[in-house]
């Protein structure tokens, strides 16, 4: 009997808040589940809900039973709530979480349920565009980072993982994104024009935390009232990560970014560790990475 599962990713696509990644992550799993021969159903909800999501799911007496559910906790506090929620009784995969409780709950799992992690290395990420940064800025200047939503650890690390190899000669502005769509890029440049203006800023690159982001940011360069520094920022390079082919990689091939960085779907690495589990008994592993790339070739220097 095939196998059912439940995808559970971040956002709200009737409201149009999703980004590419999210749907990359959708694309993926329809496609692995077809090739394993899994029934996948994929639902979208903001981080905050994705708990009563699950549960709704899992009561439903009138649905096929799940065997196995991915999802991405939104923080430390609902990773541990959906940990509890479902040991015994189904298989998981968290996508992008990592605590010492998710090391202890493994010991008590059972060999019955498939468990385990599938992350992209976002400090790796963030070593990456740094990189691309620094390539931009041989002599030096500034850059603005915008951020994605810091209670995220996926941006604190890219946050951290870009400055660690940046060294001196680059100043760094900073502003964080409410979360990761174009509006909240938009958003995110504001409030940091809004400080710095009066300082009558100069800004070489503008690096941001996806490329959804990027192009809010963007955006919010062309609006700018104040026309020299409307034309200054204009001339700044963008860039932003995850390089999905329909959007962030098309960008990039049409000049419009100046580069990104390719991340792997998490959703097909962890629906094979699922088959494998089901297949022969290959337990899934307790934190596999996912492996990122910068694009175009090149674009993080030497």
């Amino acid at each position: 009997m095939a196998k059912t599962i439940l995808v559970v990713l971040i956002g709200n696509k009737e409201r149009g808040e999703t980004n590419h990644y999210q749907l990359l992550q959708e694309q993926t799993a329809l496609e692995e589940g077809r090739r394993a021969g899994c029934s996948v159903e994929v639902v979208f909800a903001p981080g905050f809900d994705h708990l009563r999501v699950i549960r709704k799911r899992l009561h439903d007496a009138a649905s096929t039973p799940l065997d196995a559910v991915l999802v991405e906790p939104a923080s430390v506090s609902s990773t541990e709530l959906i940990l509890k929620e479902l040991q015994g009784r189904v298989g998981l995969i968290l996508m992008n979480a990592w605590t010492e409780t998710i090391g202890e709950i493994a010991t008590h799992w059972g060999s019955q349920h498939p468990f385990g992690t599938v992350s992209t290395d976002h400090a790796g990420i963030g070593k990456v565009q740094g990189k691309q940064i620094r390539a931009l800025l041989p002599k030096g200047g500034t850059a603005l980072v915008v951020t994605g939503p810091l209670k995220s650890s996926a941006a604190q690390q890219r946050l951290e993982g870009a400055k660690s190899v940046l060294g001196t000669g680059v100043t760094v502005y900073e502003t964080e994104a409410g979360q990761w769509t174009e509006a909240d890029g938009i958003v995110a440049f504001n409030s940091w024009y809004g400080i710095f203006k009066a300082r009558n800023p100069e800004v070489q690159v503008v690096a941001a935390h996806n490329d959804e982001l990027a192009v809010g940011a963007m955006n919010a360069c062309k609006a700018v009232p104040n026309a020299a520094h409307r034309d200054m920022l204009l001339k700044a390079r963008f860039m932003g990560v995850d390089c999905c082919p329909t959007f962030g990689k098309k960008l990039v091939d049409d000049g419009v970014l100046a580069g990104s960085i390719v991340t792997p779907a998490n959703t097909g690495e962890a629906i094979r560790h699922l088959e494998r589990f089901w297949r022969d008994g290959t337990p899934a592993p307790l934190q596999w990475m996912t492996v990122s790339k910068h694009y175009p070739a090149g674009s993080a220097g030497a």
